[in-house]
């Protein structure tokens, strides 16, 4: 890093990352700020406020934050503090309610944010008080296929924009059926990591042979899966692409399979593979035939901290992450189908996950190593694949060459560079849209 106003953390001809950024205060003040402060920032789904005067208590960032549907149905995200003396309106986690009060003193405010009563109005602020500028901070709100965004910078593009190309990823998990999709959850647990190491983490495929390979062998032998080796990996002719921070992987799934992982098993592929061919007609007319039959989203994540999915790495201190883990389920799937998904999703990545334990470990050492004077010193190496990635005729973003890469990981952190040094929205560039969207699926369908 050089100055306390800009940073150059990651060196593009050589792949060295500077340690510190997983450790400083200073950093992390920064990122809540500039990253955190400024980024689109997924915050919940649709589906988990679906009666007007729902609400929903998440964050974005450290801060805590309102997800409300007010008596009209529309969608607000509002910052738990009251505009009296900041004491929290909200200390449950969802509900339905018109109103919000601080049980301080007694403020109240109505579920759109606007400031409705105030004890003492007349007689204590002798009718001085302007209540149309004191209601609660709201943020800007947009959705993509009921997932929730928002973001506190009023300059911020279109959310839209913001996903760019890699909406034509995230669109064949996300908006594949008519009736879109149901978030079940979250579980939450703490992990004493940063959070940017569950964000690289995303688009590391090298690591699972070794760190997952207990865990892969039991499901080989118990769910019958097939064994997994590096040498698999990189003879995959699966790929990695980059699109406005925005880490995706992929594969080609030309053989008309199940787009499902979690829950598929031998006993349960034939429920996998008949819902994949009752419902392709519905997929190809919403996605039109490549993505539909071709293209299967992997690990990938949005920038800056929603990962596989619907899953939230939520800051807690340069050492510390919280982690919420969503299952995104079909909401027109069979009920039995949704049980086995949610179930393998579990066993997979939640909290006890079978995978989640390996990662959690390696996390943990990886921000540790960023604590001490002497291995700050030596930055981590992200070299793999320099050079080997660029266009590609069938799939946007700049798509590596190779599976195992480390090239989204190197992007990742100049994207992190971008927002960290620019001033305003002014100063972050987002690749124009080019990616042909065949098919009726939109942004809010």
């Amino acid at each position: 890093m050089s100055s306390l106003s800009k940073y150059a953390v990651i060196d593009p001809a050589i792949g060295k990352l500077d340690r510190r950024i997983f450790s400083d205060q200073a950093v992390y003040d920064d990122e809540m700020e500039k990253i955190f402060g400024r980024a689109w920032l997924m915050i919940g789904h649709e589906s988990l406020v679906p009666e007007p005067d729902d609400f929903f208590h998440t964050y974005m960032g450290e801060d805590p934050v309102i997800l409300t549907r007010d008596g009209h149905g529309r969608l607000h995200a509002l910052l738990n503090m009251c505009r009296h003396r900041g004491n929290r309106v909200v200390r449950c986690d969802d509900g339905n309610a018109k109103r919000f009060m601080c049980t301080y003193h007694g403020w109240t405010y109505r579920n759109d944010g606007s400031l409705e009563h105030v004890p003492g109005e007349c007689e204590a602020y002798y009718d001085a008080l302007d209540k149309p500028s004191l209601g609660l901070i709201e943020a800007r709100v947009e959705t993509y296929a009921g997932i929730v965004f928002a973001t506190w910078d009023k300059e911020a593009p279109s959310l839209e924009a913001y996903l760019g190309d890699a909406r034509w990823y995230l669109d064949t998990v996300f908006n594949r059926r008519d009736g879109g999709t149901q978030a079940l959850g979250p579980i939450k647990w703490m992990e004493p990591v940063n959070w940017k190491t569950l964000v690289d983490n995303c688009s590391d495929n090298y690591h699972v042979p070794t760190s997952h390979l207990s865990s892969a062998r039991v499901q080989t032998r118990f769910l019958g899966r097939p064994p997994l080796s590096h040498e698999d990996q990189f003879a995959s002719p699966n790929k990695h692409a980059f699109v406005n921070g925005h880490a995706i992987t992929f594969r080609d799934a030309d053989d008309n399979a199940p787009r499902y992982l979690h829950g598929v098993s031998q006993e349960t592929m034939q429920l996998f593979q008949d819902y994949h061919d009752a419902t392709m007609p519905e997929v190809e007319r919403r996605l039109g035939t490549l993505r539909a039959r071709r293209v299967q989203l992997a690990n990938h994540s949005i920038f800056p901290n929603g990962i596989l999915g619907m899953r939230l790495a939520l800051p807690r201190g340069p050492l510390m992450t919280e982690f919420w883990h969503f299952v995104l389920v079909d909401r027109d799937a069979p009920d039995e189908l949704k049980r086995v998904i949610r179930i393998g999703s579990q066993a997979n990545n939640g909290a006890a996950g079978l995978f989640e334990q390996d990662d959690v470990d390696n996390w943990r050492q990886v921000t540790e190593a960023s604590t001490s004077r002497l291995r700050r010193r030596h930055p981590q190496d992200l070299s793999m694949g320099l050079g080997h990635a660029g266009t590609h005729p069938d799939y946007p973003g700049l798509v590596s060459e190779r599976y195992i890469s480390e090239n989204n990981q190197r992007l990742f952190y100049r994207r992190w560079e971008v927002f960290m040094n620019a001033e305003s929205w002014a100063d972050i560039p987002l690749a124009p849209i080019s990616a042909r969207f065949d098919g009726s699926a939109t942004m809010r369908s």
